[in-house]
């Protein structure tokens, strides 16, 4: 059985499970969700036409999202619905982070990497 790989020879499925995992991390270090995010769009391209593009896709905007209602939920906690955004958005994460690395596991695709589930 031949391992699909990309043009340095490193297995895609080891990327997109390096994003999440470094995803994962991020929630313990904060700046390892940035490492994956970098990795993210740098092998996007690379792995055009495979699986895995729908993973990098998915986790670029996992994080793109993630910022925007995180800085939102910030600025909202001086009003008290901040607490409720921010607890939603970590479960919403957790969800696609979850999810992703699950399916790069068994080599699936992401379905709608651009879908906000």
């Amino acid at each position: 059985m031949s391992m699909q790989s990309s043009q340095q020879g490193t297995d895609p499925k080891i990327w997109a499970i390096a994003v999440w995992v470094l995803y994962i991390l991020g929630y313990l270090t904060g700046i390892t969700m940035l490492v994956g995010l970098i990795i993210a769009y740098v092998k996007r391209s690379e792995l055009s036409g495979t699986p895995y593009e729908s993973h990098m896709t998915s986790a670029i905007r996992t994080f793109w999202i993630g910022l925007i209602f995180g800085i939102i939920g910030i600025v909202l906690t001086f009003v008290g619905i901040g607490i409720l955004i921010l607890g939603v958005l970590a479960v919403w994460q957790l969800f696609r982070i979850i999810r992703g690395l699950i399916r790069a596991i068994d080599g699936r695709p992401i379905e709608d990497p651009a879908g906000w589930l």
